[in-house]
């Protein structure tokens, strides 16, 4: 009579399947007749009969043949493989049908069993199955000493075992299998023509171990080779080989062999002996390619050089990559750069470039300019440096005294040699000076000036200035009630009752050239077209227009604002669809190429410091912090003469 002890049975069901499975193959070993069955729902173990029908021989044991298990509970394999250790193959010598006798199988760098200890050739006996021991023999339908003979199903067979595709380690090798056999490899390995079932039939790319089908033809693959292709039919005299498509690292093809490359870092290389690689290894000192795929050395980082940057490339490969190749993560016309220390994973770029072959170097290192950006001059070296916060573009430094243009709601007043000065703010100071109430109001390239002037002066290029009667100075200003009525000299234009220099600011900002001798403007600095002299205005923000009325659209902007589809919008707002966003108290700002996101900003103005007004302090120091500034040093002025005096008085009666 079966029975099952009481402590036994009370403990887990995975625990009792280990102890009953563990001490059945003890006792079989000793007395194997003692526990024969004609019935297959009895399973012996620990001298005594269970039904695998019931706990808790169903918590061992699925199915028995001739009173033995021939297959065990997933949770009883999944212990025994968790112990073993997924492809930690020990060899066992003299063990039992579930142990291994050969760790000959090696997947991916780890080794399985190809043969167990067990010289049957039962289905019940011992034979690896996805690399390990067992008596199943859903997948391995036939065996022999220990090994696979037939393989059936989705599996295949392998160095004396036989896999399934839908697992590790037989998904490694293969992608589909039928019939007990591979039909369709994986990466780096081949099927052997005409293998069956009770055959090998999947093959590693460099196993240079020979196999020989049932069919006495025999196939081996080549030394050092990564992919291949099937081979054409054997022959049962000489190994036929594997198509060699490509090598491992350090090696290439030839004569579908894999010869090492010249060089000892190269990954690939077209030849051996030119020390040219194509691709370096990943490991070691020199990981970089330097010079062009197949004529190239490996170097380290630091041997790219003065013209190149080192790009990291899992995929395709280290490599020194030139400055100046923007598409490879570079600079057009940078001709020296260094690596960035971080890069986001939506920027293109990866350098910092630090000197131009062409252009002038942004202040942000990020581009070669035609120009610098507004607010910006280029210095001895083509490096664009920040001119004074005033100074919409300067001279030669960042003086404020050295500003050439002005950013709008300022006006440049020139120094004595006409070629840069200061900008101050529009209509205040000696600019309104014999300016009549209410005069400054002429819009000339964003920024107003006096149009109406007292009687004795006219407008010359924005200044009131005195016209005796009939005197004519350069701008041939012809005067009447404080404006002009024509301008005669060369090159000045007549705009709104006033004579200005279209060689110079702010008449060029408007008219850039005149004809015949009455001042009238023939072609606008706005890209308009003139009408009868006078040149339409562009909508606010704008430098160049096109279109008439309300269907006029912006191509340019002026210094201050950017460009967001056909409309002008200040640095420190956003557009009008709020695609793009303005940074607080910017002035000089380039929109983004995609048109989304933050302007990129060059210069920025603290709102307490206005550089256009001559009235506002330029430290950058707010009214508070020099009050208190002012406190501090009256307090510690007042210390000292106190210390003195009683110093002076203690002395003198000492």
């Amino acid at each position: 009579v079966c029975k099952v002890g009481g402590t036994l049975a009370r403990l887990p069901l995975h625990v009792q399947g280990h102890i009953l499975r563990l001490v059945g193959q003890i006792v079989a070993a000793s007395d194997p007749a003692a526990h024969s069955s004609n019935d297959t729902d009895l399973h012996p173990a620990c001298s005594g009969c269970y039904d695998t029908r019931a706990a808790p021989g169903s918590g061992v044991c699925r199915e028995t043949r001739d009173g033995a298990c021939v297959r065990y509970t997933e949770e009883v394999r999944a212990e025994t493989e968790e112990q073993l250790g997924t492809g930690a193959c020990e060899e066992v010598s003299g063990g039992g049908p579930n142990t291994c006798k050969a760790c000959g199988a090696v997947i991916g760098g780890t080794k399985y069993c190809s043969a167990c200890n067990d010289s049957g050739s039962e289905p019940s006996s011992g034979a690896p199955t996805d690399g390990v021991c067992t008596a199943d023999n859903a997948v391995c339908s036939a065996k022999s000493n220990g090994v696979c003979t037939t393989c059936k199903g989705d599996s295949f067979m392998f160095k004396g075992g036989c896999y399934r595709t839908g697992q590790d380690p037989g998904q490694a090798m293969c992608k589909i299998a039928a019939d007990g056999k591979c039909t369709s490899p994986q990466t780096g390995y081949f099927i052997p023509p005409d293998a069956t079932k009770t055959d090998q039939s999947i093959m590693a790319c460099n196993d240079t171990t020979e196999i020989t089908l049932t069919n006495t033809k025999k196939y081996v693959g080549v030394a050092n080779c990564k992919t291949c292709t099937q081979p054409t039919n054997g022959n049962a005299d000489t190994s036929t080989a594997a198509k060699c498509t490509a090598c491992e690292d350090g090696y290439f093809v030839n004569s579908n062999a894999c010869k090492a490359c010249g060089d000892e870092n190269c990954a690939t290389c077209a030849e051996a002996g030119n020390s040219k690689c194509s691709k370096c290894k990943m490991t070691g000192d020199k990981t970089y390619l330097k010079g062009a795929a197949g004529a190239g050395t490996c170097v380290a980082a630091s041997g790219c050089g003065s013209g190149f940057f080192p790009k990291a490339d899992n995929s395709a490969g280290n490599k020194c990559v030139s400055c100046s190749n923007a598409s490879d993560g570079g600079i057009t016309d940078c001709s020296e750069c260094s690596l960035l220390p971080s890069v986001s994973k939506s920027s293109t770029t990866l350098i910092s470039c630090t000197k131009c072959s062409s252009g002038n170097l942004s202040p942000l290192k990020n581009e070669c300019m035609a120009n610098c950006p507004a607010g910006m001059y280029a210095d001895s070296n083509r490096v664009c440096l920040a001119c004074h916060t005033s100074c919409a573009s300067c001279k030669d430094d960042n003086a404020e005294s050295s500003c050439t243009a002005c950013y709008p709601g300022s006006v440049l007043s020139y120094g004595s040699d006409n070629t840069k000065g200061t900008c101050i703010r529009e209509c205040t100071g000696a600019l309104m000076a014999h300016c009549k109430a209410g005069g400054c109001t002429l819009d000339v390239g964003g920024s107003k000036y006096c149009d109406a002037c007292e009687d004795g002066y006219a407008p010359i290029d924005g200044v009131c200035t005195a016209i005796a009667a009939g005197a004519r100075d350069a701008s041939g200003c012809k005067a009447s009630g404080g404006k002009c009525t024509a301008c005669t000299g060369a090159n000045y234009a007549l705009l709104s009752g006033g004579c200005y220099n279209t060689k110079a600011l702010p008449g060029m900002s408007v008219c850039t050239a005149v004809t015949g001798g009455n001042g009238q403007c023939t072609t606008c600095a706005n890209g308009q077209q003139p009408a009868s002299g006078v040149c339409p205005v562009c909508p606010a923000g704008c430098s160049k227009c096109s279109g008439s009325g309300s269907s006029q659209i912006c191509s340019e902007c002026l210094a201050g604002y950017y460009l967001s589809g056909t409309t002008c919008v200040k640095c420190d707002k956003n557009s009008t669809d709020n695609k793009i966003t303005g940074v607080e108290n910017c002035v000089s700002c380039n929109p983004p190429s995609s048109n989304q996101g933050s302007v990129t900003c060059y210069v920025t103005q603290e709102p307490s410091v206005n550089p256009t007004d001559p009235s506002t302090n330029k430290t950058g120091l707010s009214s508070g912090a020099i009050a208190g500034i002012s406190v501090a040093v009256i307090a510690v002025v007042g210390g000292l003469v106190g210390f003195l005096c009683w110093w002076f008085l203690c002395r003198g009666k000492a």
